[in-house]
């Protein structure tokens, strides 16, 4: 019962597959800091929103971590796949954590 809920929670924020969600969540983080580049956000938001945007990204990229573990693992036991798919997943996931951290510092060295 408790895989079924992870599973529905995954597929509704688009973590369904493994691909896919390697795709979306590259796609989501380069167009949200695109967004923010391109519109000097920065000179309009207030402080808060200005640390919430890194932050809620690094939160994503942390779920995104667990979502391709456990969908990775998922599929190596039910389909017999290789692990590859799970280690790619992961390296993405964790570089983009790398990449929202880095944006976590900045934002932090240029409100301070």
């Amino acid at each position: 019962m408790e895989g079924d809920t992870a599973a529905r929670l995954f597929g509704t924020i688009g973590l369904g597959s493994t691909k896919r969600s390697i795709v979306m969540l590259v796609l989501a983080w380069l167009l949200n800091l695109l967004w923010l580049c391109l519109n000097y956000f920065w000179r309009f938001a207030s402080i808060e929103v200005l640390l919430a945007i890194p932050i809620l990204l690094l939160l994503y990229a942390l779920l995104a971590l667990v979502a391709y573990t456990y969908w990775g693992v998922r599929e190596v036991r039910e389909n017999d796949a290789p692990y590859a798919n799970v280690m790619v997943g992961v390296i993405v996931a964790v570089t983009l954590l790398y990449f929202n951290f880095n944006l976590l510092q900045f934002v932090l060295d240029a409100l301070g």
